[in-house]
């Protein structure tokens, strides 16, 4: 795949293809795989066990590089979860030293006053879809493997910090209609979404306790990162009812939400291809006609892995297997490959923030890269200012809010993790992993 232009280091966008490409090293045991895995790594993982979170580049105006990566945001936990498989490999101290590092910021990321993690620091008593995919299968991982040998009696309190985050994340979010679960809820006292600024952001009004849109991708990193807690989390937890309830949930809405025709799923998933709501953006706004939906190439691959791999783990019915065939189908007429073996994933959304509005969702600039290459700019130069517009006003339709793309990260990230499901024999067990003794 053609890198991407704007490395975040150790951040989520290069940690999920490669925790793709950790899941398909796992099935095939190619020696390439996890030594590309182990190159990334090492460059931020020193001989010590230090994880950098070091951002060189870009250069801000002063010519100076950007500030380092905040570690208590999920998005850069995520790819400390590539260290179990180096660790089982090399047995290498020092990738124990990082996950042990890694497990000891979980006590520090912010909470708010239900207990909910803060998405980020800028986005204060949020708590995102996303960030259960990027932190806590890391954390159940942890726990079944070395949080006792580490600080006796750890382990149940990374399980209990995890599941805890599934169920408040469900409590708050879940749509009993469609029984799916809506992209974020806020915690404020005020009710206030902060952080969430126009233009570039389109929040939910003030007030309102979840974000109005079921979003396809947000829906995916929930359904993994539960099924990937679930593969670790003990036969005999408590919680796993709990958990396995969420995720029947999940599997009823997404097989009764799946494009019988293609077998993706929709960016706005309940949407589907019409009827479109009355207007696209907020209440009032009648000059704001609903923009087309499109079916999302990421989302469904990620679906795909996680239904097959929750059969497979027998945490659903056999007959989610159907559904997730039908869908990596889709998914893989969405993929080309040159004849320099190179591939290009089509149809994937860039990373997009939680909205107000149905439009903010799906009003987006979709060009491919040849396009890209000679195209105008996405949005007139003529687009308000964060000054211009008023709040709880969605910006002119003119004004893209987001980028469907080839070659995005995500969507790679999403098609590795569907293939080591669906490109391998139904029967293969994932590989047996003992913890090791810590040395003193």
């Amino acid at each position: 795949m053609p890198p991407a232009p704007s490395p975040k280091f150790w951040e989520y966008t290069y940690g999920v293809p490669l925790a793709g490409l950790q899941r398909v090293y796992e099935r095939t045991h190619d020696e390439r795989y996890l030594a590309f895995i182990k190159k990334y790594v090492d460059r931020y993982v020193d001989t010590a066990g230090t994880i950098s979170y070091a951002r060189p580049w870009p250069l801000g105006h002063d010519g100076k590089a950007s500030p380092p990566n905040d570690p208590t945001i999920q998005d850069v936990i995520q790819p400390s979860v590539l260290l179990f498989g180096l660790y089982d490999a090399t047995h290498d101290q020092r990738y124990l030293t990082a996950m042990t590092a890694t497990r000891q910021i979980f006590r520090t990321i912010k909470t708010s006053r239900t207990g909910a993690f803060w998405h980020k620091p800028s986005y204060p008593d949020q708590q995102w879809l996303d960030g259960i995919y990027m932190a806590e299968p890391f954390l159940v991982r942890y726990g079944a493997l070395f949080a006792d040998q580490v600080k006796p009696g750890d382990a149940q309190q990374c399980f209990r910090t995890a599941t805890g985050q599934i169920e408040v994340a469900a409590a708050h979010t879940m749509d009993p209609r469609t029984k799916l679960y809506y992209h974020a809820w806020n915690d404020a006292l005020d009710g206030a979404w902060r952080g969430l600024a126009p233009p570039t952001r389109v929040p939910p009004p003030d007030g309102a306790p979840t974000s109005p849109v079921l979003w396809s991708r947000a829906i995916g990193w929930y359904i993994a990162g539960i099924v990937d807690v679930l593969e670790y989390l003990p036969a005999k937890d408590p919680e796993r009812p709990a958990l396995r309830a969420i995720l029947r949930n999940l599997a009823q809405g997404l097989e009764r939400f799946q494009d019988r025709k293609t077998g993706l799923w929709y960016q706005v998933i309940d949407v589907k291809g019409g009827p479109l709501p009355p207007t696209g953006g907020y209440a009032g706004e009648h000059d704001r006609p609903a923009q087309p939906n499109w079916l999302e190439t990421s989302a469904s691959a990620i679906f795909a892995y996680s239904l097959a791999k929750a059969v497979r783990l027998g945490d659903l019915p056999a007959r989610y297997r159907a559904v997730a065939v039908k869908a990596w189908n889709g998914v893989k007429s969405r993929i080309d490959v040159d004849t320099d073996g190179t591939a290009h994933i089509h149809g994937t959304v860039v990373g997009l923030s939680v909205g107000g509005s149905y439009n903010a969702y799906v009003n987006a600039d979709v060009r491919t890269t040849a396009e890209l290459t000679s195209g105008a700019p996405p949005a007139p130069a003529s687009c308000p200012t964060a000054g211009q517009l008023s709040r709880a006003t969605t910006p002119p339709i003119a004004c893209k809010y987001i980028y469907v793309r080839d070659d995005v990260p995500q969507g790679l990230g999403a098609v590795l993790l569907a293939s080591s499901e669906m490109e391998f024999p139904f029967t293969v067990p994932r590989p047996a992993q003992q913890p090791v003794a810590r040395s003193k």
